[in-house]
């Protein structure tokens, strides 16, 4: 029974944490980074079922000024994403390129698809097409990545798999974004503690 109710605690606390994350705004702590050595950062925080095969095809070059953290979290949650819509196994292919003054990274799955009315939704907060979750993942995934003055968008084929898009900046510029910088609590704890 306590290890239940350990789950059920350890499930409510993120529920609660990926609300935070939504509402408040963003700090980022910049720094420079490859594609390659992002999405492997990434990749090492997702387990990976044996079905599935993953092709990272990203480049060293050209790299990029970003809050490591927080985007290696936007694309956690696009890579669980994709892991899951291949429930029978298949492949998800890792891209990047340079697009003028940005870099473009996508990552392309071969699992269930999904059609238009899910794809007009997908990155609206507590919209989930799951039978167990929250629908913040890509909601949470697009404000990081709109923070860097990039953009996200998914194409998708019924039966036949989605493709996520990420465009980031190759620098970070002063406008577009998120703007205000604020300490983030360190535990949900901290947060209710204080006077």
């Amino acid at each position: 029974m306590l290890e239940i109710i350990e789950k059920d605690i350890a499930y409510a606390n993120k529920i609660i944490n990926d609300l935070l994350e939504y509402s408040r705004e963003i700090k980022l702590e910049l720094t420079v980074l490859s594609p390659k050595a992002l999405v492997k950062e990434a990749l090492s925080l997702v387990e990976v079922p044996r079905r599935v095969q993953v092709v990272d095809s990203t480049e060293d070059k050209p790299e990029v000024t970003v809050d490591v953290e927080k985007l290696k979290r936007a694309f956690v949650n696009i890579i669980k994403n994709a892991v899951e819509a291949m429930p029978k196994g298949g492949t998800l292919a890792i891209k990047s390129k340079r697009l003028k003054g940005n870099v473009e990274i996508a990552f392309i799955d071969t699992g269930v698809g999904m059609p238009e009315e899910v794809m007009q939704k997908i990155f609206t907060p507590l919209f989930t097409s799951k039978a167990k979750g929250m629908g913040f993942g890509l909601a949470i995934s697009k404000r990081i990545v709109e923070a860097h003055g990039g953009r996200v968008s998914v194409k998708s084929t019924v039966g036949r798999g989605s493709t996520f898009t990420v465009i980031i900046p190759i620098e970070r510029s002063s406008q577009g974004g998120e703007e205000v910088w604020v300490s983030e609590p360190g535990s949900l704890l901290s947060t209710m503690t204080r006077a």
